[in-house]
This record gives structure tokens, sequence and C-alpha cells, in this order.
């Protein structure tokens, strides 16, 4: 089986962005720490972006970046009762639908794992 590499772009309502994000902590993290802990998720990420040609005024753009273990992990978690649940409590903070993309990887470069800064973030 293939990897699969998904990012989502979530268009927040810039003034919900603190309660989004308790949300996310609160209710996707904990599946996320499911999905990695079984290796069905390979890396997942939150990004809140700083800039994002797809942003609209009043919108906080996300990007959710998720490397699966293959395609069924995504549907997997696309299934997942609690994960459908947050989704459509998530929905709320979303005014604009989300730019979805995934497929597969072509190129990847990494650094080694010394000369990488250690981010102090969660």
């Amino acid at each position: 089986m293939t990897r699969e590499y998904t990012t989502i772009v979530l268009h927040i309502a810039a003034d919900r962005t603190k309660d989004f994000e308790a949300l996310f902590e609160r209710d996707e993290l904990k599946r996320w720490e499911d999905y990695t802990g079984r290796g069905r998720f390979l890396e997942a990420r939150l990004i809140r972006c700083r800039y994002s040609a797809l942003q609209s005024d009043g919108i906080q753009d996300y990007v959710l970046h998720v490397v699966t273990a293959d395609e069924h992990a995504h549907h997997e978690h696309d299934e997942d009762p609690g994960f459908k649940d947050y989704n459509e409590r998530a929905d709320e903070f979303q005014p604009e639908e989300p730019t979805v993309t995934f497929g597969d990887l072509v190129f990847e470069r990494k650094a080694n794992e010394e000369k990488r800064p250690r981010d102090k973030r969660r």
C-alpha cells in the first residue's frame, strides 16, 4: 500500500479561532493520538497560516496536513463516528467550504534529525 498525503485548508471565521482551536484540541487531537499510536497516521499537523492566498477578509486559514499509512486509513478516520460528530461541530466555524487535496508523494527531502531545530509547541 502507498502512503496518502492529505492537505486541507480550513477557512475559519477569524473571530472564532480560539473556540475552533479549543474544539480541535479537545475533540480531534485525541483521535490523532489514537491514529498515530496505531500507525494509521504517520504524521498529522494543524498549522495556523500567517499568510494564505486563499484567505478572504474575516477568515483565518489553517492547513491540516496528514500523511496516512494508506488510503484505507484516511477513509477509516473519515468514517469514525467521533470524527463525524467533531466535523459537524467544526463546520459551524467555517463560513466557506474547505479546500481539499490528497495524493501521492513525487519528491521529498528532509534534513537530518540532528540538524532540525526543535519545535517547542505541542
